[in-house]
């Protein structure tokens, strides 16, 4: 019976040896060439470094009002966006702030003296109108008025307010007395650290959230809409405010424009738009000078122009609701500068 063999024979091992010979030849040939190869050509064969936030270099306005803040002790490192990066932040919601002319944002974490962790986010938009547009078109639920700030407002765990061109949020991760004491001296320090930015005395202009009439307007519900205003695409920058009034429910509307012609000419565009979506013109009585009214099944809408301003009554659920609005809006108007 023959015997089989288990192993390489000397010819197996002889080429076995050559071979291994030549890789190693070949290693050693790579490596002395590698040494040579021009950099493009290394950055070619590597792959590339994985992106680095601030990479470019740029330096957030906003992050130096979070570098520090009385009353808290941060807990991580500053993260600032700009309007290419911003969705990367606050996915689903950028639209609104971009909308509102954004600039740049920065966010940092704190801890609170309770030991409740807080996120302070300092918004930039370009002007104190868009900030309040993005303050007033997303007040949260169950809100209340806080007296850092006109325009602030407080939740059970969370502070909101407006400084000139800048919207501000602290949010904290638990809602009890201390944290909301908290939460309160460090908005009055970050307040205090935010440039206002606004024009003051004789000659700057009226604020147009002070030209509704006071009676019957629910507060909370003052809004400024940045874009797309009433189901209008490009009416831009109109306030509204609720009102419930004797004859039913009504909103009010005002528009600044730069001229009584561009006030005139987008104040015929939401009429014909308005024609266009069912609505009909009416007559009626006791309607502001220059003032129309259009009708659809349960809403009414009218509409005039003073000056520069665009005002009118949206949605009311009756004439007569819509008329008496109407004529306290032109009443409110009537010392405004035209």
């Amino acid at each position: 019976m023959a015997l089989r063999r288990t192993g390489p024979g000397r010819a197996e091992r002889a080429v076995s040896a050559g071979v291994l010979a030549l890789l190693t030849a070949a290693a050693v040939w790579l490596g002395c060439a590698q040494s040579h190869l021009s950099p493009a050509v290394l950055v070619a064969l590597s792959p590339p470094p994985p992106p680095v936030a601030g990479a470019s270099g740029r330096a957030f306005a906003t992050a130096a009002f979070l570098d520090d803040l009385a009353g808290a002790t941060p807990a991580g490192a500053v993260e600032s966006y700009d309007p290419e990066t911003l969705s990367d932040r606050i996915d689903g919601k950028a639209e609104l702030y971009l909308a509102a002319n954004f600039k740049e944002m920065s966010v940092r974490p704190f801890a609170l003296p309770g030991g409740a962790r807080l996120d302070a986010s300092v918004y930039a938009q370009a002007a104190p109108r868009d900030a309040y547009a993005v303050l007033s078109s997303q007040r949260r639920p169950g809100a209340e008025p806080s007296a850092l700030a006109p325009d602030a407002y407080a939740t059970q765990n969370a502070l909101y307010f407006t400084r000139g061109p800048f919207y501000v949020e602290l949010s904290a991760d638990r809602a009890d007395p201390a944290t909301r004491q908290a939460l309160a001296e460090v908005a009055k320090s970050l307040f205090a650290r935010l440039p206002a930015g606004e024009a003051s005395g004789e000659n700057a202009p009226r604020d147009p959230k002070a030209l509704f009439p006071a009676e019957g307007m629910d507060s909370q519900s003052l809004r400024l809409a940045a874009a797309d205003a009433l189901g209008m695409a490009g009416f831009s920058n109109v306030y509204t405010a609720d009102y419930a009034l004797a004859a039913g429910a009504a909103t009010a509307f005002i528009a600044g424009r730069d001229t009584p012609a561009a006030a005139e000419a987008e104040a015929s565009a939401f009429a014909a738009f308005l024609l266009q979506n069912g609505y009909a013109r009416q007559a009626a009585d006791g309607l502001p000078e220059g003032a129309v009214l259009l009708a659809a099944p349960g809403s009414f809408e009218i509409i005039w122009t003073r000056g520069g301003l665009i005002a009118g009554v949206h949605d009311a659920i009756s004439r007569e609701a819509a008329v008496e609005l109407a004529g306290k809006l032109a009443a409110s108007l009537k010392d405004a500068a035209p």
